[in-house]
């Protein structure tokens, strides 16, 4: 797919033209990103314009672009092929008299201020065979708006939890942790030595002067392993019935922050119940809202799927001020111009693209989705602060490989609704960790819950 094959040109720039009544000369001399194959699966929202190999006329002569109803165009790449029949062959004339052609067919295309032109030069056909079954002309990417009636159901849920939700300070009296022991026991009657008459059942009541040895059988039970001291803690109170849980609120109120914090939060699907948690944390705690800085992603804007470049999905909202009422409206905004998609998430694009924008901050706290990998796990060399996680949905549940990884290489933690796994490094697989009355395995699928 696009993803893979373009992410060298990804995150830090690609050579693209945003259109405002955009002058075709310019669009010819747009610098080429060079791959093997241009994508040409079909799919819902691209619009495939094809041309002849070496020609700017369109391979239906009486092709016509209309933008379908409640749709807009995002993108619009040419694709071509390097290879030439003839050395002398001029590329960017081609191009231009290509551009022309489109211009007759689209004009809107060339009015609006929002669409982004790419220029792909293709690689892999050696020969003019091989050019001629390649794809050349134009790719155009729509956008369609999430569904009204969803993207309202979900804001209105989010609104409703937050409106709702308090928090209060308990004390947890100390707790007793019990562990599983097996053992044996004897039953007051002894074994036959013959086997067969093992087998058939025979027990005796005494050793007798053959010194049977002693039926035994396994007997579990429950022995004090941990006794963990009542404390103080912080925890939601929501009434209503639209919360399992305020795992994710109880996570963010009992860690401790210090320095700059930038907060990324995934507003994808159906995070909404989790994300009212986040703004409750964040109305609730003004001292971190004023030291940190706010991001929220939601994969793409409604992009295509072949459209969705590792590093430049898109679909990123940054918040310019700490009040929460303009927090609150930037996660909602980011909530009516995409809901994801794909299940997979561009989490370190927006950690990246953030921190481009807030380089004095001192730690990042991703809060996602435990459902939804990562998509971007590639980029994440290029991060260079360390990345607390907050796995929404499963708070106290198995880490996933890809985010354990995450924390772990960049020198961050996983949160937990009764405490905080740290220094990561020092965990090896198969060692286990407790983090309040949970227990956990480090295992080559990431850290598993071994107790509940």
């Amino acid at each position: 797919m696009l993803a893979r094959i373009l992410l060298v040109f990804s995150l830090f720039g690609s050579p693209v033209i945003w259109a405002q009544k955009t002058n075709i000369e310019k669009l010819s001399k747009i610098k080429p990103i060079v791959i093997q194959q241009h994508p040409t699966e079909k799919e819902d929202n691209v619009i495939f314009l094809p041309m002849y190999f070496s020609s700017s006329h369109f391979l239906e002569p009486n092709t016509k672009f209309v933008i379908p109803k409640g749709k807009s165009v995002m993108s619009v790449h040419l694709v071509y092929t390097r290879f030439k029949v003839v050395d002398t062959f001029d590329q960017s004339s081609l191009n231009k008299k290509r551009f022309d052609n489109l211009f007759k067919i689209a004009p809107q295309l060339f009015d609006s201020d929002s669409v982004v032109w790419r220029v792909f030069e293709q690689k892999k056909a050696k020969t003019e065979e091989d050019a001629r079954k390649m794809y050349h002309g134009f790719v155009v990417f729509l956008r369609e708006p999430p569904k009204t009636e969803d993207v309202s159901k979900e804001i209105n849920l989010l609104y409703k939890i937050l409106m709702d939700f308090k928090d209060t300070t308990i004390q947890v009296p100390d707790q007793i942790l019990y562990r599983k022991r097996k053992r044996y026991v004897e039953t007051g009657r002894y074994l036959p030595r013959s086997y067969s008459k093992m087998k058939e059942g025979i027990r005796y009541e005494s050793r007798s002067i053959w010194f049977r040895d002693p039926e035994t059988r396994m007997v579990i039970d429950s022995i004090p392993r941990k006794t963990i001291k009542g404390y103080k803690k912080k925890v939601g109170m929501y009434n209503g019935n639209l919360l399992r849980n305020t795992n994710e609120f109880d996570a963010l109120s009992n860690k401790k922050y210090s320095g700059k914090w930038l907060v990324v939060a995934d507003v994808t699907g159906s995070m909404a119940p989790f994300n009212a948690q986040v703004l409750a944390f964040i109305r609730q705690n003004q001292d971190l809202r004023i030291k940190s800085h706010f991001s929220f992603f939601n994969d793409g804007d409604g992009a295509p799927q072949m459209i969705k470049r590792v590093g430049s999905s898109g679909g990123i909202y940054t918040c310019n001020n700490n009040h929460f009422d303009s927090i609150y409206k930037t996660v909602t905004l980011a909530m009516k111009n995409g809901n994801g998609g794909d299940i997979p998430e561009n989490n370190i694009e927006a950690i990246l693209v953030s921190l481009k924008k807030w380089e004095s901050v001192d730690t990042v706290l991703m809060i996602a989705d435990a459902k939804a990998p990562i998509k971007d796990y590639s980029l994440i060399q290029y991060l260079k602060k360390p990345v607390s996680i907050l796995l929404c949905g499963d708070v106290n549940g198995a880490v996933p490989l890809d985010y354990w990884n995450l924390a772990v290489k960049t020198g961050g933690s996983i949160l937990r609704s009764d405490g905080e796994i740290r220094n990561l490094k020092r965990i090896k697989p198969g060692d286990t960790v407790e983090v309040g009355k949970y227990t956990y395995k480090l295992t080559p699928m990431g850290l598993i819950l071994v107790n509940d």
